[in-house]
């Protein structure tokens, strides 16, 4: 979430023209497959198709030019070597304070077709955003407001727009606005960011750069900052010995074209998105007889952050990451060592920016195989005392967008057993507010603490969830895929010794919507994708399982705004027939957006979904209730979900791999 709003940008704003033009004078770089993302010479050919269309000026702002994706079946008939498909780009245009959508064929420098989307918003635009914050700081009521707290405008005070939300009886017009919260960096407090100024924000249109409103109530007066804070904060410990085993690296990794990987039995294509951060394309398996669909695609949909306190200077947090903001736009360079390990392929980026250029983000991706210290499987032979097994070994595809105070550590784990982790690790720090209580026992301490935590001296962490959504278009051994779920049903016998028993019983879900999970408190589930047209040697249905046990589920109420907006959180999973326009979550453009125009939209038309090409969109969803051992630094705070091969192969697959035993 963006409590802190991308601070690199300020002076990364600025440099996007030139890094655009610096850029064309590089090599030309190559498309070599259908899912390849757009390229520098494509995002500028884009660019000028519209421009030369009456489309688009100099002034336009690009809120995404995106990959078009050929359709489904044509990829997937689609081999290397053949000749590439057309290539053509979507594009969120924002011009004269209107929003509209052009698909461009960029071979043939036609553009197809274009939709206005009134009331719609792009992502935050770094012109905005820098619009908007400077707008604020030379407002005289911000710097009276200043004033009363005995501070001046100076190098050490800072404002940084955030997402606005959407709220009824706030009647800005449609404006495209922003909330600008402030911060003094006098302390130059860990590890980049300031105590806030609480009780002053503003609200700008950051088009015009129009202060609307200007929120200047009950001021906290900012206290020393505590131990662990700016000149104090602790020094790192120095690196840890290596312990017990060296990273692997690049090992059994083969990379070829714009971004094709092979490992092991494993064969897949990526590419980065401003949005999604990275898309992961025609995962497949090889099972020494031919290679077999696991999944079309997957990537990250949506993210949804809402703080749980009630000021008015954090009440409207409850941001959209991938939507508002871009999670391909607010990626990390990766530092080898400790991102991932030396040895790993650090992969380059190139990104599309708001102007019809491109920029780089160097180390954008790594890549690597690494073993776990954990065995794949190990058997004790007590009558000959050796163990049989073989380690376990997996590949990393892993980037990390720094959204503000947090730093997400996203992963896609590939294991020889066939199996695909996804999984989420939070890290950064907490976002925090000044209060007046040094620790519990202070007079205001169970006021400043009712919805969230001291974390140190005169800083609380407001509680908050994140949620992640995951748009899974699997395609288990081709696309006629049903979802199932398999109860856990006990049975009992009075005539024999043994009273109960349990065994399952299959439900198959025909209709198109968020999938119920009423058993779960009971007896259990377990959901599987199943392809009733494939089967193993043994007859049965091949399917993937869907290990997601620790979850939660959003409990905010429907009619409250934010939830409204991100009603996709409602559920920890829901399944719809593909469609190759619903791609997000929360619709293409949930900035300033009342309702939730992606999955509850979706599920409208209730489509079947028995033996269909399905998509499935499963919600991580985790709750942090803060505490003073996530300061001055956030350990990183892992979650997981597990998609297994079920009933997919004869036997383990694995075993084909570095099988051995050892005395």
């Amino acid at each position: 979430m963006i409590i802190f709003m991308r601070l690199f940008c300020l002076s990364f704003a600025l440099s996007l023209a030139s890094v655009a033009s610096a850029q064309d004078s590089s090599d030309p770089i190559p498309v070599f497959h259908p899912m390849d993302a757009l390229t520098r010479e494509e995002v500028v050919a884009t660019a000028k198709i519209l421009r030369d269309a009456g489309l688009a000026d100099d002034k336009t702002q690009f809120g995404a030019m995106t990959l078009l994706e050929p359709p489904k079946d044509m990829v997937l008939k689609w081999t290397q070597g053949s000749p590439l498909l057309p290539r053509q780009s979507l594009v969120v245009i924002r011009r004269d304070k209107k929003t509209s959508e052009a698909r461009v064929d960029i071979a043939t420098a036609k553009v197809l077709s274009v939709v206005d989307r009134p009331g719609a918003h792009p992502i935050v635009l770094d012109d905005a955003w820098t619009r908007g914050r400077d707008a604020f700081m030379k407002d005289p009521r911000f710097l009276d407001a200043l004033a009363k707290r005995g501070l001046t405008l100076d190098k050490y005070i800072l404002c940084t727009p955030n997402s606005a939300g959407w709220f009824p009886g706030e009647d800005y017009g449609g404006r495209h606005i922003l909330r600008v919260p402030c911060f003094t960096t006098k302390d130059m407090l860990h590890p980049s960011f300031a105590r806030p100024l609480e009780g002053l924000m503003g609200v700008v249109d950051a088009e015009t750069g129009d202060v609307l409103e200007v929120l200047d109530s009950n001021p906290v007066a900012l206290p020393p900052p505590p131990a662990g804070y700016g000149q104090d904060i602790r020094k790192q410990k120095p690196p840890s010995a290596r312990l017990g085993f060296q990273m692997e690296g690049v090992g059994n990794l083969k990379l070829s074209g714009n971004l094709n990987i092979e490992w092991l039995d494993w064969r897949l294509h990526v590419r980065p998105d401003k949005r999604a951060g990275m898309v992961l394309s025609l995962m497949q398996f090889n099972d020494g007889k031919a290679w077999r669909d696991i999944a079309y695609q997957m990537n990250v949909s949506e993210m949804f952050v809402p703080y749980m306190d009630p000021t008015p200077g954090w009440s409207y947090r409850a941001f959209m990451d991938a939507g508002e903001f871009g999670l391909g736009y607010l990626l990390s360079s990766l530092r080898p060592g400790v991102d991932c390990p030396e040895t790993a392929a650090f992969i380059d980026m190139t990104l599309p920016n708001d102007i019809g250029g491109t920029y780089v983000r160097e180390r954008g991706l790594c890549i690597f195989e690494r073993p776990t210290g954990d065995p794949a499987f190990r058997h004790y032979m007590s009558g000959r005392k050796i163990v049989v097994g073989q380690p376990q070994y997996e590949l990393v595809v892993r980037h990390v967008p720094t959204l503000g105070n947090y730093d997400y550590i996203v992963d896609y784990v590939f294991s020889p057993q066939g199996n695909i982790k996804l999984r989420v690790g939070a890290t950064g720090f907490d976002a925090i507010k000044s209060v007046a209580a040094k620790d519990m026992d202070a007079a205001t301490a169970a006021v400043d603490t009712a919805y969230g935590n001291l974390i140190a001296p005169y800083t609380v962490a407001p509680f908050h969830d994140h949620y992640f959504n995951f748009r899974l278009d699997l395609d288990v051994d081709g696309k006629a895929n049903t979802l199932v779920r398999d109860v856990f049903v006990k049975t009992r016998d009075e005539s024999k010794p043994r009273k109960s028993y349990w065994t399952t019983k299959t439900q198959r879900f025909l209709k198109e919507g968020p999938v119920a999970t009423d058993h779960m408190s009971t007896t259990g589930q377990l959901l599987r994708m199943v392809n009733p047209e494939k089967q193993n040697g043994l007859k049965q249905n091949a399917s993937l399982w869907l290990n997601a046990h620790h979850d939660v589920q959003s409990i905010l109420d429907a009619d409250d705004p934010p939830q409204a907006r991100a009603q996709f959180s409602a559920s920890q999973f829901w399944v719809t027939r593909y469609k190759p326009d619903e791609i997000w979550a929360a619709g293409l453009y949930p900035n300033l957006n009342p309702k939730d125009e992606g999955l509850p939209q979706y599920v409208g038309d209730s489509e079947d979904v028995a033996g269909e090409d399905l998509v499935l969109w499963y919600t991580m969803g985790f709750r942090h209730v803060t505490r003073p051992e996530d300061f001055p630094v956030l350990p990183t705070f892992w979650h997981e979900m597990t998609i297994r091969p079920a009933f997919f192969f004869d036997m383990d697959p694995s075993m084909t791999f570095n099988s051995g035993v050892s005395p």
